[in-house]
């Protein structure tokens, strides 16, 4: 009602994170309470709101444009609703703490991946300027921090190698680099082509961000023990090929490396000792620099060398167009692919950062303001020489701890930070030790390692499912860190790239197939693999794809359908009908559509049924549309599940089962009505004729058992279904089951029917030899009853019921008469 839509509309406003707040009446939203006049359940209008700012306007057409138009720009500026109901008093303060935090972090940190980027180190901090504060405009998640990161920086670094020998030379060629990463990002959130990332495996993910780290390490490991910086290769290249030049360290060097190492190691475990070493703690990076700078300050020279940063330029930086020359635009068709692989690790990276988080805290992230943001944010950092940036986990744990509330901590009060320390203390990062630039790197690599996962995934063995996901993924796992190890971070991405395409088809190609049988205890269809007590049914398979049907699996279903019916062969149990659920299976295309007709009407003409329960959306249309003339009338149209699917071939069995006993017409009325809705071919039943009855003992009909023994009909209302359930549970349900009287059904010493299934033999022996001497006798009484009420009778699917009195029956040879 109307009152309840302003409730709600009321309190999504207050809920509402930095939802612009306006109080409105109820004339001017345009709606009115229709017993209040105006007013809804007596609630003054005073106390309504709408979030966005704008009211709702239902009468006035130019006032919904006005309001849409409105709404999509905040949805493309999320700064401009959430900025101007902020929370001074609340958030102003925890805001600034964790701004001054991480600005103070971020210094070291980009000082330490500009040196990564094989840039000059002075790059890193201006990459932490404009790139925040042009997310904050964009982004949607509220502890995002951007600035450098280590694996976006190793992948850079590795591209730089090719366009330029010089530091200065390749400093020059990152910022044409980021301006394209910032142009593939933004293309990828204008074009919504976020599923691209997809294709990035967690395993595949985990597993090349590990060996990204090892790498990172590996890399720090030369500068750390103060070998010259050369094109040699890593420490164990160096000590494998050219092991001469181990001979150039520094022990001063190693000394200061081993020194910083132990110390952001060691401090954070005493930051709950004292107040001073937590603070120490949380700016140990900042600590560290100023420490080792002025350690390298005093130490006499003749104790060794230790190699520092050396001149920077100061201030800030100057904004210029990257691309100036024509040796610029040549560079950029050579740049290209590294770019766009960049820009995905960057998205992918970055977004799986925020969504943790955001989920921690209770709020949501929309890719694709992620993308525009984090593609403006590197097209504005190309402007004043930024490396490619993203967002960093380990910021954003920094954040969170903090107690951060809106972008104005995360990134505009850092922004801010980096250029205050820019412009008074630029001078002093020149004398910062490089070693020191590389123990802050390693630590930080250090916590990117997902050895854990690795783990989980190896755990997952105990699953055992019929793909072997644990195994599959557990080996992507390593293909994707060994592939790295081996071909370095750039290369080695296009092997879980591609590895995970090919699982990918593999899983699309051969979806797993479950067969499913009757839980009694559970009173559903399950899965016989992980419910022991399920059971199959005796000539009847039921399955259920998981997974869509398309041209790519249908073959793969028409080969497993092929091996099921071979082995139901082998064991004397031949299939006599097949259900497929399809509550797994999101779509069918029309190949798959052809071929699945081919398959029904090769299965009708060698007498086997063929039905589909739980069919549902796009599946239910359109095998609806295609196999209507192939599927019972109304199958599809009212959805059937398997219990109503085993109901209807119970029917199908019983009305096949009357025929073959040739009851006389006269005498009773038939016990199935010649409804339009059952002309599917179901399987044929051979039973023995009644002459062939007279002479020989009864024996168990081969019929198969269709229903089990407490089944359901499928939740139909017609009597027509009620019938054939009531039928399946007493006349076809396995032997050892309970009846519905609850009585047990014990087989007769000959083998023959239990003694549900006796009397319909009596009076089916009745009416065949009644005749035998000359005489018709007819039934002695007549009974009619309701469906719940008619005992051990087989014919509870008539109307009524006759029953010969067998204590009664006329003089008659005995010879020819049937127990």
């Amino acid at each position: 009602d109307t009152g309840t839509a302003h409730a709600v509309l009321a309190h999504a406003a207050m809920a509402t994170p930095g939802a612009a707040r306006l109080r409105v009446t109820s004339s001017t939203a345009g709606i009115s309470g229709p017993a209040s006049g105006g007013e809804c359940n007596g609630a003054s209008a005073s106390d309504e709101y709408f979030p966005l700012g704008q009211t709702f306007s239902h009468s006035n057409s130019t006032s919904r444009s006005k309001h849409n138009f409105v709404k999509a720009i905040y949805k493309f500026v999320p700064l401009l609703e959430w900025f101007p109901a902020y929370r001074w008093h609340e958030d102003g303060m925890k805001d600034l703490s964790g701004g001054l935090t991480l600005g103070c972090i971020l210094v070291a940190q980009s000082l330490a991946h500009a040196e990564l980027c094989k840039v000059s180190p002075i790059n890193g901090p201006y990459s932490c300027i404009l790139p925040p504060i042009l997310y904050s405009f964009f982004g949607t998640c509220v502890h995002s921090s951007v600035g450098t990161g280590g694996l976006v920086s190793l992948l850079t670094g590795e591209q730089m190698t090719h366009f330029g020998d010089t530091e200065e030379e390749r400093t020059k060629a990152s910022a044409i680099f980021t301006l394209l990463v910032g142009v593939m990002i933004t293309l990828m959130g204008v074009f919504r082509l976020a599923f691209l990332v997809r294709f990035l495996s967690r395993p595949a993910l985990s597993g090349f961000i590990t060996a990204s780290a090892l790498l990172i390490m590996a890399s720090q490991l030369k500068p750390m023990v103060g070998l010259p910086k050369s094109d040699t290769g890593g420490l164990l290249q160096i000590a494998v090929l050219h092991p001469g030049q181990l001979n150039d360290f520094s022990p001063v060097t190693v000394l200061f490396s081993l020194a910083g190492l132990a110390f952001v190691r060691t401090v954070p475990w005493g930051k709950d000792y004292h107040w001073t070493l937590k603070v120490v703690s949380d700016f140990k990076e900042l600590v560290l620099l100023a420490v080792t700078a002025l350690a390298a300050l005093i130490v006499p020279q003749n104790f060794g060398y230790v190699r520092i940063v050396g001149a920077v330029p100061s201030g800030l930086p100057s904004m210029q167009w990257p691309l100036r020359t024509a040796d610029d635009f040549s560079q950029v068709s050579d740049m290209i692919p590294g770019a766009f692989l960049v820009a995905l690790v960057t998205f992918l990276s970055s977004f799986a950062g925020a969504k943790k988080f955001a989920m921690k805290a209770g709020y949501q992230v929309v890719a694709l303001n992620e993308l525009l943001a984090l593609g403006i944010a590197n097209l504005g950092g190309a402007l004043n020489g930024a490396v490619p940036t993203q967002i960093g986990l380990s910021r954003m744990g920094i954040a969170y701890s903090t107690g951060v509330k809106s972008q104005l901590g995360a990134n505009m009060y850092v922004a801010l930070v980096v250029m205050i320390v820019l412009q008074l203390f630029s001078g002093y990062i020149s004398f910062v030790p490089k070693c020191t630039l590389s123990v802050i790197i390693l630590n930080g690599a250090s916590h990117l390692t997902e050895f854990d996962h690795m783990r989980w995934l190896w755990s997952l063995r105990s699953t055992r499912t019929r793909q072997r996901t644990y195994i599959v993924d557990f080996a992507v796992w390593w293909v994707a860190c060994i592939f790295t190890l081996h071909f370095g971070a750039f290369k080695g991405i296009l092997a879980p790239v591609g590895v995970s395409l090919l699982l990918i088809v593999y899983q699309v190609a051969d979806p797993p197939i479950t067969v499913l049988g009757w839980d009694a205890a559970q009173r559903r269809w399950s899965s016989m693999k992980v419910y022991s007590d399920a059971r199959h049914r005796t000539g009847i398979l039921v399955f259920r794809l998981e997974g869509p049907l398309f041209y790519a699996n249908i073959e793969r279903l028409q080969e497993w359908l092929a091996e099921m019916e071979v082995a139901a062969d082998s064991e004397g149990q031949p299939l006599r009908a097949l259900i497929l659920s399809a509550a797994a299976m999101p779509f069918v295309d029309t190949t798959a559509l052809e071929a699945l007709r081919q398959t029904i009407d090769a299965y009708h003409q060698r007498n086997v049924a063929f039905l589909v329960a739980n069919a549902s959306g796009q599946p239910q249309r359109i095998l609806r549309h295609a196999l209507a003339d192939l599927l019972p009338d109304g199958s599809l149209v009212d959805a059937w599940n398997v219990d109503r699917c085993v109901a209807f071939l119970a029917d199908q069995e019983e009305r096949r089962y009357r025929c073959s006993l040739d009851v006389a017409a006269p005498e009773k009325p038939p016990i199935i009505s010649e409804s339009k809705d059952l002309v599917l071919p179901v399987p044929h039943v051979e039973f023995p004729s009644a002459s062939s009855r007279a002479s020989t003992s009864v024996s168990a009909v081969g019929k198969p058992h269709l229903l089990p023994d407490e089944g359901h009909d499928g939740g139909s209302s017609s009597s027509r279904d009620r019938r054939s359930a009531s039928l399946g549970r007493r006349l076809l349900s396995d032997s050892g089951g309970s009846s519905a009287r609850g009585r047990s059904r014990a087989r007769s010493e000959d083998g023959g029917f239990d003694q549900e299934v006796r009397p319909l033999l009596r009076q089916a022996a009745w009416v065949a030899h009644a005749g035998a001497d000359g005489r018709v006798a007819s039934p002695r009484h007549h009974r009619s009853r309701s469906a719940e009420s008619r005992g051990s009778q087989l014919t509870r699917g008539a109307a009524w019921s006759s029953e010969p009195n067998m204590n009664q029956m006329p003089e008659v040879e005995t010879g020819k008469l049937v127990q």
